[in-house]
């Protein structure tokens, strides 16, 4: 025997792959052992890497008998029981061949005793077994069921059979994750039909996947002539005989081979899948509004599962009626765990073998009214009645009430089915009678002789609970005799009633029994019962376990703290620091607060700032608290177990469970105060009121942000803890290797990983580039086409991509999040080739008119669409209704913000899905629709092109790829009837299934440049957000019509702003020219406002006509308020400059007329004092500096009786950042304007670019023609004639010694706008705002210098010190000639 387990150990471990024999070792270190054993070392089972050492390893460290049991144990917690199996029927075999080897037994009597000694030696190995299990043993095995061993083989042979005709060996037991499930396969490009049965569990799930419920009647059947071949030949020989055709002789008839039915392919999938693929399907066949497995017998011994895990994601939505006295009021239920919910729970069971109601059929008909089969029923293929799978197996379904008065019952309720005969599942019969608030009996009452019915006494007396109300359905019955009996048991005879009156019956009988049963009882508590059973719980594995154990330990954190209050407490590096780090990010791009610094010292100061808050950030990595340092703890990866993946998924439904409440009642506050403000609004009303409820909103906004709380979160702060590190060079710390690591792995595990965090809005550039990096490491540089999905909110997006793909974006169900996710598909190998990539990266928005704070700008809102547009090799846009006008804005913003930044040379592809808009079937009809679509696109891309002077765009098709025939299409609505209770449209399906195909037919004709590899998409997300955050002007216009409408203002506003600017400057001439002809000794500040008002009312009054009178006044709305503020900022900037500048000359008037009268005493005493040197007979020769020192002395003794005892200190005038503010104001709708003044100095003397500077019409530009001689002859002179205005206003400015104003700039923007416009009016060409701007920098630049010398003058000319000092040198120069002059005379 020792040599027989020695030799057949080692085989049964070489069958488990590298994976399987990974979850083996980790089971073996875990399992619990009997008393006196211990476990294994973890060093000695690392180098046991072979299944023969690790065999060896197990039999020296437990003994042969001992090794026998752990092994066995440890297979079936890896949910390998048929290796198990094996090992029992082996010691079987052993233990009967050496019962033989003593003594030869004679023929017969082995014969006859062989079976019945192997039943008892499996016994005893079962017992034997028992025996060596440590007490509280988690194992558990089935009593075995009251069918023969030849039955039990046959039956596991019928299944390994159907696995092999399925071809899915590979995937027995539970090995079919969700990544083989999710696969991109040729099959998506099909029509889903299988050609064999082995394609059938593909078909099945992309039907599934599709939520077609027409999976139910999917099956192979072999065609005529395959099934006729074998008697073809016969056939042929006797077509000549008329009679022989119309009679069948004995033999001819072939019999037609049994297809498999769609149940076993249901079950055979569920019983290969793992954990998370059956949560899937379950949800699934949940949302096709299909019953569900509820109790699985094993298709390979008698256990009994209830995969309680997996139906812990089924959600289910209803709404209920409460009679309150006179009152009713609708409770709703949105989106609940139906495993958490109480439900009264109704089953139905047969008795007997034949019975030929179903009660499927009863089923559907109380469900639905027999509009949808949610269970399925023999009489969907009366040819095909063999179902293998379904004996013993109980299905559940809920009855979800809509609230309706038309609903069967006012609650929910859970209705199970037992298949098969109770008499012969007991134990599912009697666990369903335990749980059942209403028990329902299927019986057939065959009468004997003597009238009474032939019954299983003894199985029925099991259902008769005084307790428990009970429902017997005699189906050979019409009427029954009313006898007294409790009050809770009714009988039915349901013979020769119809579907409706028998559904009618019940559900009177049903809704009486219900008011007194027992209290309602949920899934989990339904668990709890079942473990007396002995029946498998999956949630028992040790690996959920530590999962919920790790999940519960992080909730158990999160409640110490107010929901509000966790993400400032417990998730710091997301919060303020991180968006104070995004604000300085982009200002540092935009500068639209720079103010009078300029732009390298605006931009040096930014960078200190970022660097400053990412320290802050690190001081806090470097002190992480509790919750992370268990968060990143749990998300260790454990390839084995996936554990982290179960943990995620607990941790998500725990926050859910936790924030529910609260975030239910914010949003009830939010939705009251939002419609009080908009029903105001209606009115006009000016009150106080709105003023105050926006506020309120504002608040509410924010604390349902502050409030909103899932894994992404905690996954979100993982990656501000990269950044941190990263940015502070601390890369020998341990989480800098090891947090990319994990979210890497999440990522390729199906996990979806934000790309924009929406609470920001930004992109964390550093932390998605590691991510990448890691991926790539770990699947290889990859190439991945991207598909963007560009959607508003409650518009079927998420549902349309999980139609699709499979895909759920959020870990939580509860969706207010907002920004970007990207989720990772494999493509099938054979597949890659054909289509040119590798996997399928899906990149979906979230939070497109979202619940957002009322003053956050939309400009978030048109990066986002932007972004994701410019991401994608392909953008879906999906719309709810049959146009565009919700979603237009953003759309159109994107095309015109894809104009400006020429510089990624993208050209994406777009589709349409207009959700719950069946396509006409009328051609012409359709055409049109779709010519209306084309026309609308078109128009946009005409407009943004002209706003940008894009003369060769013409078309939507020029910015994004569209074709009218393939890229439009319209879905379905998504349900057949009305919900809770209604299934999934099957043309919502088909529609799904068409999208799919052309997404992949788009991907295969995308040329294969335009697909990137990993490495490559990481640096494309790079460019595409550096462009997005430098452009500063776009994305604050809700469409390009305001954009042109608020150009086409601030045209006229500019002229109307110089007009109040040369207004000023003639003033300040007037006013200067009094002080120096001494008509005013002071300027009063009112006179100056004065006069300034004067034309400031003027100018008002036309900018409140235009908003009053323009075409597109309401427009340009908004925007009133920031027109007119900017005008009352510039006249009072006005106003100070005018009396700043008069002060200065009248001080710099009042020190000349002093220093004339004290130049004669300064003169005067210095001769004295030269005089006094000669008279006293020394020497008049001085050197210079004698002279000096004596003229310092009697000017320090006169000067100081000139100066005024306090000067005003005022700034200088700053040139340079005064030409860098109005160019980055004047033309802000300029790409890139930031970098061009910034780099000015750089750049080579202007000289005209015709291909950049020159704009022909668009009707013209078709065929691209060239600028005429005679128009570069216009273009030239233009140029020249406004270098020649500009150099002559210069020079009339610095003769007129009035200093320096800003506005002098403002006035060769005048001349280049009136020049250029005069020039070119009449004209088929006009000069481009690129040939304004490159002009202005370069006339700014030569007029700066200019400007500087004009303003260092004034300042000599006027400021009391400077003109003192420039007179000092002017008098010594003159008292040093007059003493030469009397040296020589001397």
């Amino acid at each position: 025997m020792e040599c027989n387990w020695e030799a057949f150990l080692p085989n049964i471990l070489e069958d488990l792959t590298e994976e399987e024999m990974g979850k083996f070792k980790y089971q073996l270190k875990n399992i619990t052992l009997a008393k006196d054993y211990s476990h294994i070392k973890r060093g000695t089972l690392q180098k046991a890497n072979t299944a023969a050492l690790l065999a060896e390893t197990l039999i020296q460290h437990y003994g042969e008998e001992y090794s026998k049991t752990v092994t066995h144990d440890v297979l079936i917690a890896i949910n390998q029981r048929n290796l198990a199996e094996m090992i029992i029927s082996k010691m079987v075999k052993s233990e009967t061949s050496m019962g033989k080897s003593g003594k030869k037994p004679n023929k017969r009597k082995q014969d006859n005793e062989t079976k019945p000694d192997e039943a008892k030696l499996s016994k005893k190995i079962q017992n034997l077994i028992f025996s060596m299990k440590p007490s509280g043993s988690t194992t558990h095995w089935a009593k075995p069921q009251t069918i023969n061993d030849t039955e039990e083989t046959n039956k596991n042979q019928c299944f390994n059979d159907l696995i092999q005709r399925l071809n899915l060996e590979c995937y027995y037991a539970k090995k079919m994750t969700k990544v083989h499930f999710l696969l991109i396969k040729k099959i998506s490009f099909l029509d889903i039909q299988p050609t064999a049965e082995r394609e059938l569990p593909y078909c099945f799930l992309e039907k599934l996947l599709a939520l077609d419920y027409n999976l139910r009647f999917l099956v192979y059947r072999k065609t005529i002539s395959n099934l006729s071949q074998a008697v073809t030949i016969e056939s042929e020989r006797n077509l000549s005989k008329f009679e022989g055709f119309f009679m069948i002789k004995e033999g001819h008839s072939a019999p037609i081979p049994t297809c498999i039915h769609p149940m076993d392919i249901q079950m055979a999938i569920f019983h290969c899948a793992d954990d998370f693929t059956r949560q899937f399907i379950l949800t699934k066949l949940s949302i096709c509004q299909f019953a569900l497995p509820f109790l699985v017998p094993n298709p390979h011994s008698s256990q009994v599962e209830i995969p309680l895990w997996s139906l812990g994601q089924i959600r289910k939505s209803w709404k209920e009626v409460e009679k309150l006295g006179w009152e009713t009021k609708i409770k709703n239920y949105d989106n609940q765990p139906i495993s958490l919910q109480p439900t009264h729970i109704v089953s139905f069971i047969r008795i007997g073998n034949f019975v030929s109601t179903s009660k499927s059929q009863i089923l559907n008909f109380l469900l639905s009214k027999g509009k949808h089969d949610h269970f399925f029923h023999n009489y969907f293929g009366k040819n095909n009645k063999n179902c293998l799978l379904m004996a013993g197996m109980v299905e559940i379904c809920w009855f979800c009430p809509g609230g309706r008065a038309e609903d069967r019952f006012e609650n929910c309720i859970a209705f199970t089915n037992l298949h098969g005969n109770a008499e012969i599942h007991e134990k599912q019969a009697k666990f369903l009678h335990e749980v059942s608030s209403v028990t329902v009996l299927l019986l057939s009452a065959s009468e004997n002789g003597s009238g009474s019915a032939k019954m299983n006494t003894s199985t029925l007396h099991k259902f008769w609970n005084p307790h428990k109300p009970l429902i017997c359905l005699f189906e050979n019955v019409e009427n029954i005799l009313d006898e007294k009996y409790a009050p809770n048991k009714v009988r039915i005879g349901i013979k020769n009633l119809n579907k409706v009156e028998l559904a009618d019956k019940i559900t009177a009988t049903l809704a009486q029994l219900l008011k007194e049963s027992a209290s309602p009882c949920s899934l989990n508590n339904c668990a709890n019962i079942a473990r007396n059973y002995g029946f498998i719980i999956d949630e028992d594995q040790r690996h959920l376990k530590e999962a919920g154990r790790k999940a519960n330990s992080i909730v158990d954190l999160l409640r110490k703290v107010k929901l509000s209050q966790i993400k400032e407490n417990l998730l710091p590096l997301q919060g303020q620091l991180w968006h104070d780090w995004c604000k300085k990010d982009q200002e540092f791009y935009q500068l639209r607060e720079k103010g009078n610094k300029n732009i390298e010292q605006y931009k040096n100061e930014i960078e200190k700032e970022k660097q400053n808050i990412r320290w802050e950030q690190y001081h806090k990595v470097v002190h992480l608290n509790g919750l992370m340092e268990s968060f990143l703890q749990s998300l260790q990866s454990h390839p084995e177990t996936h554990t982290e993946l179960y943990f995620l998924q607990r941790l998500s439904l725990l926050i859910e469970e936790l924030t529910k409440t609260d975030l239910e009642n914010l949003h009830q506050r939010h939705h009251f105060l939002l419609t009080q403000v908009q029903t105001e609004k209606l009115k006009q009303s000016k009150t106080g009121s709105i003023r105050r409820w926006e506020a309120d909103l504002e608040a509410i906004s924010r604390e349902i942000c502050d409030s909103t709380l899932a894994p992404e979160h905690l996954l979100r702060e993982l990656g501000q803890i990269y950044e941190a590190l990263e940015e502070t060079s601390s890369q020998t710390n341990p989480l800098y290797l090891s947090v990319p690591q994990i979210a890497a792995d999440l990522m390729v595990s199906g996990v979806p990983i934000e790309l924009m965090d929406g609470d920001a809005s930004y992109v964390p550039l550093k932390w998605v580039a590691a991510v990448f990096d890691k991926v790539s490491e770990k699947l290889g540089d990859k190439k991945v086409f991207v598909l963007s999905v560009l959607g508003l909110q409650n518009s079927g997006k998420s549902t349309l991509l999980h139609a699709m793909f499979g895909l759920q974006f959020s870990l939580g169900t509860r969706k207010y999040n907002q920004g970007a996710y990207m989720q990772l598909l494999k493509v099938e190998e054979i597949f890659r080739e054909e289509v040119g990539f590798d996997f399928l990266l899906v990149v979906d928005s979230e939070g497109l008119k979202a619940l957002q704070p009322m003053n956050k700008a939309r400009s978030k809102e048109n990066e986002l669409a932007t972004f994701i547009t410019a991401l994608g090799n392909l953008t879906l846009v999906n719309i709810w209704g049959p146009n565009l006008s919700e979603i237009q804005d953003v759309l159109q913003i994107a095309v015109h913000a894809f104009l400006r930044m020429k510089q990624l040379n993208t050209t994406p592809g777009c589709l349409f899905v207009h959700q719950n808009t069946e396509e006409t079937i009328d051609t012409n009809q359709s055409l049109a629709k779709r010519q209306q679509l084309q026309e609308k696109l078109d128009g946009m891309a005409l407009a943004a092109a002209r706003c940008e002077q894009c003369s060769d765009v013409h078309c939507f098709s020029d910015v994004i790829k569209f074709d009218i025939r393939t890229h439009i299409h319209y879905f379905a609505h998504l349900w057949e009837g009305y919900p809770p209770m209604a299934p999934p449209n099957p043309c919502y399906s088909h529609n799904v299934q068409q999208l799919k195909s052309r997404i992949l037919k788009f991907a295969k004709e995308e040329s294969k440049e335009s697909i990137l590899k990993i490495s490559e998409f990481k640096v494309r997300i790079w460019d595409l957000w550096k462009a997005l955050v430098k452009e500063n002007f776009i994305f604050r216009f809700k469409n390009t019509q305001e954009v042109v409408a608020v150009a086409k203002l601030e045209t006229t506003y500019n002229a109307w702003t110089w007009e109040l600017r040369n207004y000023v400057l003639d003033l300040q001439n007037q006013l200067i020219k009094q002080i120096w002809n001494e008509l005013a000794q002071e300027i009063p500040r009112s006179s100056v406002e004065c006069q300034v008002v004067r034309k400031y009312e003027a100018i008002k009054q036309e900018l409140e006509k235009y908003f009053r009178e323009d075409q597109d006044r309401d427009t340009l709305a908004p925007w009133r308020r920031k027109f007119e503020d900017d005008l009352k900022t510039l006249k009072k900037e006005l106003v100070v400059e005018t009396i700043r500048k008069c002060e200065d000359v009248i001080n710099g008037k009042k020190i000349q007329d002093l220093i004339k009268v004290q130049k004669g005493k300064i003169e005067h005493k210095l001769q004295e004092k030269f005089r006094e040197l000669s008279m006293s007979g020394k020497s008049t020769v001085l050197h210079e500096k004698e002279l000096r020192d004596m003229f310092h002395k009697i000017w320090s003794e006169n000067i100081s009786t000139v100066l005024p005892p306090s000067l005003p200190i005022a700034d200088d005038p700053n040139v340079d950042v005064d030409l860098e503010n109005i160019l980055l104001e004047h033309f802000k709708q300029q790409p890139h304007i930031v970098s061009k003044i910034r780099y000015r100095d750089t750049k080579k003397p202007f000289s005209i670019n015709y291909s950049k500077h020159v704009i022909t019409s668009q009707k013209s530009q078709v065929n691209a023609p060239s600028v005429e001689d005679f128009e570069k002859d216009i273009i030239m002179n233009t140029t020249t004639q406004i270098m020649k205005v500009v150099k002559e206003t210069i020079n009339i400015r610095e003769q007129s010694s009035q200093g320096y104003s800003s506005s002098y700039f403002h006035e060769i923007l005048q001349v280049i706008d009136t020049q250029t416009a005069a020039a070119t009016q009449g004209l088929t060409f006009v000069l481009s705002n690129r040939y304004k701007l490159e002009l202005a920098l370069e006339l700014f630049q030569e007029a700066a210098s200019s400007f500087k010398r004009m303003c260092a003058a004034f300042k000599r000319a006027n400021n009391p010190v400077l003109y003192l000092e420039g007179q000092k040198e002017e008098i010594f120069n003159n008292f040093k000639l007059s003493c030469q002059n009397c040296s020589n005379i001397h």
